[in-house]
């Protein structure tokens, strides 16, 4: 079972033998105690090998085989959990010991949720096969509300190995910008963290903060394209019109040869208004590109959608549903653009960026601002009509990619159809975790007047959505001293972003619990877990033992409490 682990040479022979004492010489020790099945002894020496390599996750997945082949399984799993949160958080076969140590605990609840996390996030790995049997067994001996899995066509989300775009992408600007500014401490002249740092800050709001990111990363790397491009939507939207022309002089003499940078330059030109430019620059991309994606065609289309030419538009949109037929995309767009055909308008003003017209809206457009297209969507189409129902069947029947887009929208839409929609999700226990956080966010829009019920790995929570519910328990002492304690803590050690969202998850979690919720003893046990599930929400590595240590608090009741906070507020993914 175990490892090759150990990086240092071994000793040289000579006539007096002399003994390295190190991380090779244990681990060697503890796979002949392996081999004599002398546990304890295997035990001793692996633990050796963790001190004298501790920075090294095959050394403690060693460590955490032989306190599961002892019977120490929770020993075990604080070990895995230390590799997956301390120091490689894909080493994801920790998934599968972990949920075999809970099978063993006899809490198959989590084993099935760690089995599931497993086929998730390495569908093709070393233990998939062993897996899914686990969950075979497990299903059929334990039942199967609580399996999350996807065994035939498991779709990942974008962006999976790039945490801070994917945080962009889902609209959680505070995540990104907490994960972003702990990276760039650890590696200051990283531009893509800061580029996508300088985002997150204008998301939020922030334009002045995200101009001078932009302007750093261009110090650091004078000519950066990306930067100059951010920075140019910076200037425009804090109203600074001279350096914005002077930044498009620049960039409409540019014609990238990589597709990638191309795409980024016809994007912002066509966020800036620069149709034409855009237009250019797309069907460059479409001609030349021996295969151009959807994305790229989508572009084109919508850039001439913005200049009028909308039965181009229209074509465009076909090929984009040939390209993409699940995503739905090329069909709305070719709804929309039609629509507009029969009522005679002159252009189709459109967002460029390839998710539906709403999810846009919240994440691309900049704040403040909404994105024509989709006023104009929610102009064009009643309840009754045939994009409304399409986008309700995709809701129901599509794929977890092409739901997480679609939920915004009918959303924003409104209706007791969507409401019902999002009571199924929220309840279904075999539903995508992404699909099911969406849907969370949805509820909290609509503020529906009747009790929701939402399906977590181990039990059905009652939540009551409506605002004034959760007032008498965040306005509880005890419970605004946990918030308290928590952003003091973190802005004491200079975590300003980091607080805020820790009070993001307090808000959520208040409004979740309100009709369950649990004594508060002691406020500092909450407010541990509280930092914790900050960190944990934003990526970032944390010890449970010094986060304990500085709380002055328990390990297990931080643990507890910490669980409670990450599985109420879906905070897994």
């Amino acid at each position: 079972m175990a490892k090759q682990g150990g990086t240092s040479g071994k000793p040289q022979g000579h006539k007096v033998a002399l003994v390295r004492m190190d991380a090779t010489f244990f681990f060697e020790r503890a796979v002949r105690s392996l081999d004599r099945h002398d546990l304890p002894r295997a035990l001793k020496y692996f633990r050796k090998v963790v001190e004298y390599e501790p920075g090294n996750p095959v050394n403690h997945c060693n460590l955490a085989g032989v306190l599961s082949e002892l019977g120490d399984y929770q020993a075990s799993n604080e070990v895995l959990e230390r590799v997956l949160l301390e120091l490689d958080p894909k080493m994801y076969e920790c998934y599968f010991y972990m949920a075999n140590n809970f099978a063993n605990l006899g809490l198959y609840d989590l084993a099935q949720e760690y089995a599931s996390r497993y086929l998730e996030v390495d569908p093709e790995g070393e233990f998939a096969e062993e897996a899914e049997e686990m969950l075979d067994i497990l299903v059929t001996e334990f039942g199967t509300r609580m399996v999350r899995r996807r065994r035939d066509g498991r779709i990942r989300l974008r962006g999976d190995e790039d945490v801070a775009r994917r945080f962009l992408e889902d609209g959680r600007f505070l995540d990104a910008a907490a994960y972003l500014e702990a990276k760039i401490q650890e590696s200051s002249d990283a531009t893509v963290d800061r580029n996508n740092l300088s985002l997150a800050y204008y998301y939020l709001g922030d334009v002045e903060k995200a101009i001078d990111t932009a302007i750093g990363v261009l110090e650091l790397q004078p000519g950066n394209l990306h930067a100059v491009c951010n920075l140019a939507i910076f200037y425009r939207s804090a109203g600074k019109e001279e350096q914005t022309q002077a930044l498009l002089d620049q960039l409409r003499r540019l014609r990238p040869i990589q597709p990638e940078l191309a795409y980024k330059l016809g994007t912002t030109m066509g966020i800036l208004q620069e149709h034409r430019t855009a237009y250019d620059i797309f069907n460059h991309l479409v001609r030349f590109l021996p295969r151009p994606e959807a994305p790229v065609v989508h572009a084109l289309a919508a850039a001439a959608g913005n200049l009028g030419r909308l039965r181009k538009a229209a074509r465009l949109w076909e090929e984009v549903q040939a390209l993409d037929p699940s995503s739905g995309i090329g069909r709305y767009y070719e709804e929309v653009v039609r629509e507009a055909i029969n009522r005679g308008l002159e252009a189709l003003p459109v967002s460029y960026q390839y998710v539906l017209p709403y999810a846009d809206t919240t994440r691309l457009s900049g704040p403040g601002s909404e994105d024509p297209g989709a006023k104009l969507g929610r102009e064009l189409w009643p309840p009754e009509s045939v994009v409304r129902s399409s986008l309700m069947w995709v809701l129901r029947h599509g794929d977890p990619v092409t739901k997480r887009q679609v939920i915004p929208l009918v959303v924003s839409f409104g209706g007791e159809d969507v409401e019902r929609a999002l009571r199924f999700l929220l309840l279904d226990d075999d539903e995508y975790l992404p699909v099911k956080q969406a849907a969370l966010k949805g509820m909290f829009e609509l503020q529906p007047e009747e009790i929701v019920e939402i399906g977590l790995p181990s039990r059905i929570l009652p939540v009551n959505f409506r605002p004034e519910s959760a007032r008498s328990l965040a306005g509880r002492p005890e419970w605004q001293r946990i918030v308290q304690l928590a952003v003091q803590e973190l802005q004491g050690r200079g975590e300003t972003t980091l607080a805020k969202v820790a009070m993001e998850i307090w808000s959520e979690f208040t409004q979740l619990i309100h009709l369950q919720a649990p004594r508060v003893r002691k406020p500092e046990l909450w407010a541990g877990a509280l930092e914790c599930a900050a960190r944990h929400r934003c990526h970032l590595p944390f010890s449970r033992k010094e986060v304990a240590e500085r709380y002055k608090v328990s390990q297990q009741g931080l643990g507890d409490r910490l669980w409670l906070i990450i599985e109420t507020c879906m905070l897994t993914d």
